[in-house]
């Protein structure tokens, strides 16, 4: 009967220590920013690139509105094809403001990097905007189109 009562305790405490072992290699560790870093890409709206594959000055009337209306924008990495969020530094700070006038153009991005479960956001320090990539839409306007909204801003 000892026997076997401590054979048990023996695989109960062997299953809580493999179960705590578990949780502790899933558990989140909190996001640490990277250095700064420069990111080169488009700028866009988020939601319209996720839901519909939409990005470039063809788009850019519906990407202000969006911007307008309340959406953050984000930088699409031309490079590698990451989508980064475009985070705030402090609460009620506008994160899209620095980047507002490059609305889906090709911007350099220097700023702050995080990361968690394979999101990643930046906040951003400081932005310019460059020639798009040779063979991209945006490379490829034609004569009078531009990436002002309609109407004007």
């Amino acid at each position: 009967m000892r026997r076997g009562v401590v054979r048990v305790v023996t695989v109960l405490m062997g299953c809580a220590l493999g179960m705590w072992g578990t949780a502790a290699m899933f558990a989140e560790t909190p996001s640490q920013p990277t250095q700064e870093q420069t990111i080169q890409g488009e700028v866009v709206d988020p939601a319209m690139y996720l839901k519909e594959g939409q990005h470039g000055s063809t788009v850019s009337a519906q990407t202000y509105e969006a911007v307008d209306g309340g959406q953050t924008l984000a930088i699409l990495d031309g490079a590698t094809g990451n989508l980064y969020l475009l985070l705030a530094e402090n609460p009620g700070d506008d994160p899209s403001g620095v980047v507002y006038d490059y609305i889906n153009q090709h911007v350099v991005v220097k700023g702050r990097v995080y990361e968690r479960g394979g999101v990643r956001g930046i906040v951003v320090t400081s932005a310019e905007p460059v020639e798009a990539p040779k063979g991209s839409e945006a490379a490829t306007k034609g004569p009078g189109e531009t990436s002002e909204p309609e109407g004007g801003n």
